[in-house]
Formats: C-alpha cells, structure tokens, sequence
C-alpha cells in the first residue's frame, strides 16, 4: 500500500506551514485564556448635577463612594482615578433632608470594567436655600455728610 493513498495530500502538502499556524493558534488562546478577570474597589468622588436653582448643598455623608469593580487584569492596573465618576442628579431634590440612592448606572467607567457595587449605596443630603446674596434693587440712601 502506497502511504500517499493512506493520508490525503491536501494534508501533506505544505505540512510545515500548517503545524506553524497551529502553533500560533495554540499560543493565541493561551494567551486569550490565560488573561483573568480580577475584582477590586475604588474609592471614587462624587459629583452633583443639576442641583435645583437656589439651593446648595449643606452637607451630607460624604463626598466619595467605594466601588467593586471587575475587569480585566490589565485594563484595571491601566485605570485611573479619574477615569471612574459618580454622577447623582438632584434636578428633583428640594430643600431640606434628601436621600440619593446610589446604584451602578450612576458610575461612569472604561469600556471593559463592569461596576459590581457602590458602597454606600445611599447618601444623604441636606440641602437649603443658597446663601449667595440677591442683586441690590432700588436707589441707596443719599450718602450722610
């Protein structure tokens, strides 16, 4: 028995062209398969938007959350302070005692990194009338001499 009956020449032909690409193929998905995901918390500041004219805020919690986050192991040793933000609108807050419930939609982050949790996940707020002083309206009083 001749062996190229045996073994199809579309096998043969070229065979050392082929075991290389499998070779490259194999380091690939090693290389693919071997990157992990890894989960670790940040502490991240928060910033207020749209706060109702007249109003400021006069206290609360805290101005900075801690958040899980996961991600690749090399886009997190990349990642930056300020890559990571937390935006609460408080266009419906009035004065007074407010809570702010924080979830992960409030957290702008890279392409690749899932925000797990925000810790805490509410923050209280206290906010009052502005003390920035209105415009003077009318005429002063004639100057004393």
């Amino acid at each position: 028995m001749n062996r190229r009956t045996v073994v199809p020449s579309w096998l043969t032909d070229h065979w050392q062209l082929k075991l290389l690409s499998l070779g490259f193929a194999i380091l690939l998905w090693v290389f693919v398969a071997s990157e992990e995901k890894v989960e670790t918390v940040m502490s991240v500041p928060v910033e207020f938007v749209r706060i109702p004219p007249g109003l400021e805020i006069a206290g609360g919690d805290g101005d900075s959350v801690d958040v899980r986050i996961q991600g690749l192991r090399t886009l997190l040793t990349r990642l930056g302070g300020r890559e990571l933000r937390v935006t609460v609108d408080l266009r419906e807050a009035g004065p007074g005692e407010t809570t702010v419930r924080l979830t992960p939609a409030e957290v702008r982050a890279p392409q690749g990194i899932q925000v797990l949790r925000v810790t805490p996940s509410r923050l209280r707020l206290r906010l009052q009338p502005s003390s920035a002083t209105s415009p003077v309206q009318g005429t002063p009083p004639p100057a004393s001499r």
